[in-house]
């Protein structure tokens, strides 16, 4: 008996493992390793013979996720087909397919025995890998562009394919790490996943993702910390942004050219260029409000829209610039719909879950709020790093989640 959990306790905590392991790559690297995730569940499921599943898939839980993955998957593949791009409305469908299985594999194993100190090992170790990358990236300038390292602005981005998509990845973890840090500040790990976490988000130089922080950060010290501490916490923070915005330093350039406006790529009288993005988007969504345009569209199937507001002339006509809006573009208003329901189902099954200590179950409901708030800017789960990062997050927060007499809290 003995032998048979140890191989369960082992096999289990292979699939996280795998699928953590490959988090801070980009979209090969996260295939490969979801694939060996995967395949992990597979072989457990077998010699499971396929109980775990089948419960499973029977539970409201999962019922209620597919559907509303559905929802957002569906219409869009109807809308790109409709377009006469078949290739296209394939890799969509994989692409949004493929990641979603980790949330019905949490749910699977959630009872089994797991590595939790070797999980929580391997995310300090790869937040403290990313954080030395970008502090490099920061200082010197380069990224990795098929298997050459090439110069690139001093901007962090990780592995991944732009500094915007790093950016957005860590707001997934943003609450855990500073939460953790004030919920159990005499472990080691605690200090090494905040300071790692902060480096990411402060290198990054995104002025959406570091002014999120800061509040989540204020909003956390309020919540979980002593009057005294919370003070202190709330003059630190005050102290550290006066200081990264007055003191000559490339954030406080990138910050003082955003709120002035004036960046060196600003095209059109709109206060902020993402104005005029929301506002040919709108028309795009107008012009298609049920079935939507399609996945993958271009800059050529943007352009009637963008002359349509006067702006035919500029040279970025790029996307929406709001996860709420480009599904909306991509397949009219059901997927966006679902998106905004299966953000505020995440939250509603964690607030209604049982959690040994109150920082963890904050954490985990404040993820899904800050993403939603973050991603009114920028195109955050369209991308697929991003898009992997949240439902890794997810599956694991509901891993660790206990309802149904189910065991809790990833420590």
């Amino acid at each position: 008996m003995t032998k048979i959990l140890n191989r369960n306790s082992q096999l289990a905590t292979s699939i996280p493992f795998f699928a953590m392991l490959v988090a801070p790559l980009g979209v090969a690297g996260q295939n490969i390793g979801l694939g060996l995730s995967l395949l992990a569940f597979i072989i457990f499921s077998v010699l499971d013979k396929g109980k775990s599943l089948r419960l499973t898939l029977a539970t409201p839980m999962i019922r209620q996720y597919a559907t509303l993955w559905a929802m957002i998957i569906i219409p869009i593949v109807i809308a790109t087909y409709a377009r006469g791009d078949s290739k296209e409305a394939g890799r969509f469908f994989w692409g949004y397919t493929y990641s979603c299985f980790m949330v019905v594999a949490a749910v699977s194993l959630r009872p089994q025995p797991i590595r939790r100190d070797l999980l929580l090992n391997l995310v300090t170790g790869l937040l403290t890998l990313m954080a030395v990358v970008a502090m490099s990236q920061f200082l010197i300038g380069w990224k990795i562009q098929g298997i050459h390292i090439v110069p690139q602005i001093k901007r962090a981005q990780g592995f991944y394919s732009h500094p915007l998509t790093f950016a957005y990845s860590m707001l997934v973890l943003v609450p855990w790490s500073l939460a953790r840090l004030m919920g159990k500040p005499r472990q080691w790990q605690s200090w090494v996943i905040a300071l790692s976490s902060m480096i990411i988000v402060a290198t990054s130089q995104s002025i959406s993702v570091i002014s999120l922080t800061g509040l989540t950060f204020i909003f956390l010290a309020i919540k979980l910390l002593p009057r005294k501490q919370m003070i202190a916490a709330a003059a630190l923070s005050v102290i550290i942004f006066f200081a990264a915005i007055t003191i000559p330093n490339p954030i406080a350039f990138h910050f003082q050219n955003v709120m002035s406006g004036q960046r060196g790529d600003h095209e059109t009288t709109y206060p902020d260029d993402r104005i005029a993005f929301w506002h040919a988007h709108v028309e795009m969504f107008k012009d298609a409000p049920i079935l939507g345009h399609g996945a993958g569209l271009e800059s050529a199937d943007r352009k009637p829209f963008y002359e349509k507001i006067g702006l035919g002339h500029i040279k970025r006509m790029y996307e929406a610039h709001n996860m709420y809006l480009q599904y909306a573009v991509e397949g009219g208003f059901v997927p966006t719909l679902a998106f905004i329901s299966f953000l505020l189902w995440w939250f509603l099954k964690i607030r209604r879950s049982i959690h040994t200590e109150r920082w963890h179950q904050l954490a985990l409901a404040l993820t899904p709020v800050l993403f939603a708030t973050g991603g009114m800017t920028q195109n955050a789960v369209q991308d697929s790093e991003v898009r992997y990062l949240l439902l890794l997050f997810c599956a694991t927060s509901l891993w660790f989640s206990r309802d149904e007499g189910l065991s809790s809290d990833f420590s």
